[in-house]
């Protein structure tokens, strides 16, 4: 389904944007809400996400000047 069609979809059922208006014609409301979802579940995946530990060679030398 295309954004357009979307957007008209919202539109005929009354379904309001977060600021009370009506969705643009165009479609890149929709667009844009749906691109900032799919970051957030990005970020949230890489919030949640576990890494492998990895141990280097480290080692602490006391020098006196």
């Amino acid at each position: 389904m295309s954004y357009r069609r979307i957007t008209k979809l919202l539109n005929k059922k009354g379904i309001k944007t977060h600021t009370g208006k009506e969705w643009g014609e165009t479609g890149n409301s929709v667009y844009s809400v749906l691109k900032k979802y799919r970051q957030r579940e990005e970020r949230l995946e890489l919030l949640n996400k576990e890494y492998e530990l990895e141990w280097g060679k480290m080692t602490i030398e006391w020098r006196l000047k």
